[in-house]
């Protein structure tokens, strides 16, 4: 990441004449912040970590090593998409996509292989050689998937009607979706076909959203699967190209972006924002957009009064899943290694609720792991970094495991939690010799982050990097949506929408649309035109 692209937040920089704030540098807070800069707007991010990006950024080690965070690919990226425009719009077509070939995703369910190839027939096709008595369940779960996406459209649109316009009509939308979100995963899946594996075979990349098929809305499940259906993606030169390029455009625009900026306070009076607080500085401006999660929004910037405002309540819905990850540099070339592009998905045996509600410290990598390999999807790894690989192998985890290590700082945590660690460590590369057998003794770089790190950087109290669990229960709260009751007051983000990158990108899109009206489309055409 280029720094001239941000500055350290000092209190005495002059913040003066700000339209919007944006809370957080994620994806949906990139969004909506370079389309208001695009606009016109006088517009600021301010980021709590000392690099930006949320999920989309990388880290760096002394020894050239780098490792995504959270983007291992994007789907819905061929050069016709709509998702590529708007990364076009955001980045002014600076950002390089590599498809991860015909091959995005294998799954092993007790040590049988499963293929998810690009596009929907060729998936129909393999999923037919594998399961030939259940041609129709496949027809109709394919189906199912196209249905449930269209619903999901107009669902998410409803989200920036006026509340008068969403009380008349925007119900119709959230009825014909609540068909399909309001049910899990595994009831849906259970009508079409009764074979088991089957079932796990359909579900077994819900490590993307998070639940097991007992507990995710078939909502959430289809929207995610469909998503990658026609393939996956991976940004050239790593996923903090994403951030970089557009944050080169945002400031570009004028806009402005501060690191080590921790919000502490969203200042409101008569219920109509008048700017941020950060320890004792205020910084006045127009409308703040929170992209942090609703939860650290309404929970810790904002007054009870606000909140109850609000109708804000999490009662029902508990944060997403939290993970554990191994990251490993190799001294030979994903080439020589002969690594796949593909992500890896592992699961013990075919139950996976049972895998995920057991989990434990000590059996979540031998029950579950999800491999990736960033060297072999990028073409510039090798150009930058000759003779070496990258390899990411992360298993389910739980804030509570930690629960004894959570008043302690980052890299500063104690000889026994650095015991737990290598421990993970050790039995996570078990399964990737059991798979991988080629990269014994090529590892010189290792490193193990936890529900903690991820707590440290982004705020979320569990650990969970999905945000609120994408359960049925999700999709009935009234607040996920751009616009608040507090005037001045937008939200952003994976909760509004979905998650991923793209499920943040519609976030932000929303958000400038609620904010710009129609102004926000007509932006995005001209400049397209151009």
């Amino acid at each position: 990441m280029v720094k001239k692209l941000y500055q350290p937040y000092k209190p005495n920089l002059d913040f003066s004449g700000l339209d919007h704030i944006v809370i957080g540098s994620g994806m949906g807070g990139l969004t909506v912040a370079t389309w208001l800069a695009k606009a016109g707007k006088k517009v600021a991010i301010f980021e709590r970590h000392f690099v930006p990006g949320g999920f989309t950024h990388s880290f760096r080690r002394k020894d050239g090593f780098q490792w995504d965070v959270g983007v291992h690919y994007v789907g819905n990226m061929a050069e016709d998409s709509s998702l590529r425009d708007f990364f076009n719009f955001l980045t002014d077509g600076k950002l390089e996509w590599e498809s991860m070939g015909e091959v995005y995703d294998v799954a092993n369910i007790d040590g049988e292989e499963y293929v998810f190839k690009a596009g929907k027939e060729n998936f129909r096709k393999q999923m037919i050689v594998y399961f030939p008595e259940e041609e129709k369940a496949i027809d109709a779960y394919l189906k199912l998937l196209t249905k449930t996406s269209k619903r999901a459209s107009a669902f998410y649109f409803e989200k920036v009607f006026e509340p008068w316009f969403s009380k008349s009509v925007g119900w119709i939308f959230r009825k014909r979706y609540s068909k399909f979100s309001q049910r899990t995963t595994y009831e849906v899946l259970s009508e079409i076909t009764q074979n088991k594996r089957l079932i796990s075979v359909l579900c077994a990349q819900c490590g993307n959203y998070g639940l097991s098929p007992k507990n995710s809305s078939f909502g959430a499940h289809a929207m995610v699967i469909g998503h990658f259906l026609e393939g996956g993606y991976y940004p050239i030169g790593g996923a903090d190209k994403i951030c970089e390029k557009t944050l080169e455009v945002f400031t570009a625009n004028g806009g402005k972006i501060y690191i080590n900026a921790d919000v502490t306070k969203i200042v409101t009076e008569n219920n109509r924002v008048q700017g941020i607080q950060i320890d004792e500085k205020f910084i006045p401006c127009k409308s703040v957009i929170s992209n942090i999660g609703v939860n650290n929004t309404f929970n810790h910037l904002l007054s009870e009064a606000d909140r109850n405002r609000c109708d804000f309540s999490l009662k029902n819905v508990k944060p997403a899943s939290a993970h554990i990850c191994l990251y490993l540099g190799l001294n030979k070339s994903s080439e020589t290694l002969n690594l796949p592009k593909h992500n890896f998905w592992y699961y013990k045996h075919e139950n996976i609720d049972e895998i995920f509600d057991e989990a434990t410290l000590e059996n979540a990598p031998e029950n579950f792991a999800y491999i990736s390999f960033p060297s072999a999807k990028d073409p510039n790894w090798e150009i930058k970094n000759p003779g070496t690989a990258t390899i990411q192998a992360i298993s389910v985890a739980n804030m509570e495991w930690f629960e004894d290590f959570k008043d302690s700082n980052w890299m500063k945590r104690g000889n026994e939690y650095l015991f737990l660690k290598k421990n993970f460590e050790t039995e996570m590369l078990k399964v990737l010799y059991k798979f991988y057998p080629q990269i014994e003794g090529t590892i010189i770089a290792s490193e193990v982050s936890t529900p903690l790190s991820t707590e440290n950087f982004t705020n979320y109290k569990s650990g969970e990097i999905y945000g609120l669990a994408h359960s049925p229960e999700r999709f009935t709260l009234p607040f996920l949506r751009p616009k608040t009751k507090i005037k001045g007051l937008f939200l952003a983000g994976q909760d509004i929408t979905l998650v991923g990158v793209a499920g943040a990108m519609l976030s932000g899109l929303l958000c400038a649309t609620a904010i710009l009206k129609m102004g926000s489309w007509k932006i995005f055409k001209e400049i397209r035109n151009q």
